[in-house]
């Protein structure tokens, strides 16, 4: 992953690993982990492509019904198989 410019202010942002939360079908699923871009300035956080890629599969998949924690790490290799 590169490093991105913040949206808002301009500044560069850094890879942070955190638990990310995103609300699937009604259930909150967290992938935990996941890098995301965070701006130090304004304290706005970007989530990369491959966080978006593994919700993505999540849903795709309907894995929300089976688990509402996954780890980012296992996730990104199922999505590049």
């Amino acid at each position: 992953m590169n490093l991105i410019k913040c949206l808002f202010c301009g500044k560069v942002t850094k890879i942070h690993k955190i638990n990310v939360q995103k609300t699937i079908n009604s259930k909150t699923v967290t992938l935990a982990n996941a890098p995301v871009y965070y701006c130090e300035v304004c304290k706005e956080t970007f989530y990369p492509k491959e966080v978006q890629d593994s919700f993505r599969y999540i849903k795709d998949r309907g894995l929300e019904t089976k688990g509402i924690l996954y780890n980012f790490d296992d996730m990104s290799k199922k999505v590049s198989d």
